[in-house]
């Protein structure tokens, strides 16, 4: 048996044979995959994307051979010596144990969907980022966005958050998947939020992921990905961070466009109950002002003083910037392109 990198098309092609023979998928966001091999067929692979990984299958005559190890141990060594010693993988419920065979955690489960964890632990982290903020033991509200870019509309959710508690956190998506790159999303929620009374913005860390990394390999509908998505999302909060920071009601905007954050927002508000809070979008005239409008503009118009309405000083002077300028050239020539 030898391990082997898949780097060309047709090497990908044939992994995705495999998987489609074992009721599975190649998900898009791969960074890196391998594949075990007898006698040059394919009887194992693994991929991974950041830190997740996904599409992990062994052909079923090799199940006991300890196969799932090997190609795991493999995949680790390789992430290790990019620095990346954090690791996470979602797989379904009936796999969990052998997982744990390999010293992953879990960290919550559903009916379906299993999310582990190998090198961390998410009470710990999410312990030492409270201390790192000295933050109190109050009951606190909290806003989670991903702020691709910030607009007045995340400014607005944040304030009605703020109104009904002394203290309010703000959680900021740390995945890097947006055209927006996390440090700067960060940056501009810290100064937009500056002025609004006891509002305390953190790092989601890894544990809040967007849609764009959730696996879907396994899972064979869209509204089943959207669902489980929402539900590993909604559990890992409920658990952990609303435990860990004392959090007493959380709220998010209104989505009259997006199906996955309305089902987000649905089992939200299934699992929290009273604690869940959906704030109306603000609007400029009859039209919700949203992060993806903004964007629109920039693509077709770039900087112009059609942002304003939409977005805080903060998210202007960050355009204004290199680093700006070089994110509406991004988006125009991804126009371009498409």
């Amino acid at each position: 048996m030898t391990i082997e990198d898949v780097i060309l098309e047709q090497e990908k092609e044939a992994v995705k044979c495999f998987l489609h023979q074992h009721n599975l998928s190649y998900d898009e966001d791969i960074d890196e995959s391998i594949v075990l091999r007898e006698d040059g067929k394919i009887i194992g692979t693994a991929s991974v994307s950041g830190n997740i990984l996904k599409c992990v299958a062994v052909d079923s005559e090799y199940q006991g051979e300890n196969l799932l190890a090997t190609l795991i141990s493999a995949l680790l060594q390789r992430l290790r010596q990019r620095d990346v010693h954090h690791v996470f993988v979602y797989t379904i419920d009936d796999h969990v144990a052998r997982f744990k065979a390999l010293g992953f955690k879990p960290i919550v489960q559903t009916m379906t969907t299993a999310l582990l964890e190998l090198g961390g632990s998410i009470q710990e982290a999410l312990l030492n980022l409270k201390r790192s903020h000295a933050l109190s033991d109050a009951p606190k509200g909290c806003v989670v966005v991903n702020a691709n870019p910030m607009t007045l509309g995340h400014v607005h959710l944040i304030k009605t958050a703020a109104e009904h508690h002394a203290e309010t956190l703000v959680f900021v998506v740390s995945e890097d998947r947006s055209i927006f790159p996390f440090a700067a999303r960060f940056a501009m929620v810290t100064e937009a939020c500056r002025a609004i009374p006891g509002v305390t913005v953190l790092p989601s860390l890894d544990y809040l992921v967007s849609s764009a990394t959730f696996p879907k390999y396994f899972l064979k509908s869209e509204s089943k990905i959207r669902e489980e998505h929402a539900l590993i999302d909604v559990l890992t909060f409920k658990t952990y961070y609303m435990k860990a920071f004392n959090i007493s009601h959380r709220y998010m905007g209104e989505e009259p466009f997006s199906p996955m954050t309305s089902v987000y927002n649905e089992t939200m508000k299934k699992y929290l109950n009273n604690q869940c809070h959906i704030v109306p979008r603000l609007k400029l005239g009859e039209h919700p002002i949203s992060a993806s409008t903004v964007r629109k503009l920039l693509r077709h118009h770039g900087l112009t003083e059609a942002i304003s309405p939409y977005v805080p000083d903060a998210t202007v002077a960050y355009l204004n910037s290199p680093e700006g300028e070089t994110i509406i050239r991004r988006l125009k020539h991804h126009e371009q392109r498409h």
